[in-house]
């Protein structure tokens, strides 16, 4: 995610697609050449269409963009994609395109991973409308009720909105697990995870805990929130506030960190939570593992 540093080091540092040559030129306005292209020249006609796009906002290109993109998927992996991602976003912090360049890569990419990835990036960097800080997380609060789009990616959209941790997009992403039918969808978005943890991610599972009967269901979350002690960024539960966008920070960093609790004294923040849900459990009884888990 590129708004998580404002400097790279040299080995952090966006690839910088190649000057276009004559060749690139006329693939640029030549769509027919794309598929002949080497993987990367294919990325640097990418980002010059990419960022076109997001600086013409004009419709009309979108059915190449489209056209494009799904050569992406066939010829770079995602690590390629990611790094073509992180370099737009180089570009849109510096103001020479806008967000509108990253939304094929929710839109159009078929790895959750990616689709989270960019999601969290567009929220961070998204200009606000009416002065609403939270235009981005809303824009992609909209788009969770699209019934048409793959639940892969609504997965993916939805992790990349948990992940942001900061807990005024608790309304944004409540119940929101509603959407998966398939159980299996149900537990990729229980296990999405970047490290941190935050109060926003507790929340969001101990909502849905509350809620479900479905005991796949309960057996994802509480593996999930059992998991979080030892893969914490720090070790810890955090209460996250950001800058949105993070144009607006000035020098303060985009991510601010307003709360810590360690996991035995978040535990018994929980425990009131817990408890009735341990009671009410079926054989074989697993929630309460949760408790031991974050106190041992």
């Amino acid at each position: 995610m590129f708004w998580k540093r404002k400097k790279h080091s040299p080995a952090e540092t966006p690839t910088t697609p190649v000057r276009p040559s004559t060749d690139l030129l006329t693939a640029l306005q030549d769509p027919d050449s794309w598929e002949s292209l080497p993987a990367r020249q294919l990325g640097a006609v990418a980002f010059v269409r990419l960022t076109a796009y997001g600086r013409s906002c004009d419709a009309s290109e979108m059915p190449q963009i489209q056209r494009l993109y799904s050569l992406l998927l066939r010829r770079l992996d995602v690590a390629e994609r990611l790094r073509l991602e992180q370099t737009i976003c180089q570009f849109i912090e510096e103001g020479k395109t806008t967000t509108l360049a990253l939304l094929p890569f929710v839109l159009g990419d078929t790895d959750r991973g990616v689709v989270s990835t960019a999601t969290i990036d567009v929220a961070m960097l998204m200009r606000r409308t009416d002065g609403d800080p939270l235009t981005g997380p809303k824009f992609f609060a909209q788009q969770l009720d699209d019934d048409e789009s793959p639940a892969f990616r609504t997965v993916g959209v939805l992790s990349g909105l948990i992940l942001l941790g900061d807990g005024r997009l608790l309304p944004l992403v409540l119940g929101r697990w509603r959407h998966f039918e398939s159980a299996e969808e149900r537990r990729q978005l229980a296990a999405a995870s970047s490290g941190t943890v935050s109060t926003l991610l507790i929340e969001f599972l101990l909502d849905w805990l509350e809620d479900t009967t479905d005991e796949s269901d309960i057996g994802a979350i509480t593996g999930a929130l059992c998991r979080m002690p030892s893969i914490a960024r720090g070790g810890c539960v955090i209460q996250e506030r950001r800058c949105f966008p993070i144009f607006d920070a000035g020098d303060q960093p985009p991510v601010r960190v307003v709360g810590t609790w360690s996991f035995g004294e978040y535990a018994e923040l929980i425990r009131p939570r817990l408890e009735p849900l341990m009671a009410r459990e079926s054989e074989p009884k697993i929630i309460h593992k949760i408790l031991e888990a974050w106190t041992a």
